[in-house]
């Protein structure tokens, strides 16, 4: 029969073990890559820096204060991303963003804001 002591240590080595696989699992990509977000940098005509910026479905904020050094760039963690801009009396533009461990660490998007005739 083992001590008590001697089962404690174990069972927290065990524990150990579980936690460095599970932080290794987390900060890795498939193959063993290091994942990293990436800046989300965008580039509009000046008349449309006050589009709106949407990334998968929430608000981030304004063209303009995402390209100000203070309150941007956007990262964006890794995985499947949906980026919209809009501005009423504009279409808006929608882009499916992939980060991974082969993403630059800078991904930018040129956005032109056609009008929209009808409006």
């Amino acid at each position: 029969m083992r001590a008590p002591a001697l089962v404690f240590g174990a069972a927290r080595a065990a524990s150990v073990a579980l936690c460095v696989a599970l932080g290794a699992a987390l900060t890795l990509g498939a193959c063993g890559k290091r994942e990293q977000s990436a800046a989300l940098v965008i580039h509009t005509p000046d008349e449309d820096a006050d589009a709106e910026v949407y990334v998968d479905g929430n608000y981030v904020g304004l063209v303009r204060a995402l390209s100000q050094q203070s309150t941007g760039p956007l990262l964006l963690a890794p995985g499947v991303h949906r980026l919209e801009i809009r501005k009423p009396g504009r279409f808006p533009v929608q882009k499916t963003l992939r980060i991974d461990g082969d993403s630059p660490t800078e991904i930018v998007v040129d956005a032109e804001l056609l009008e929209d005739p009808e409006l």
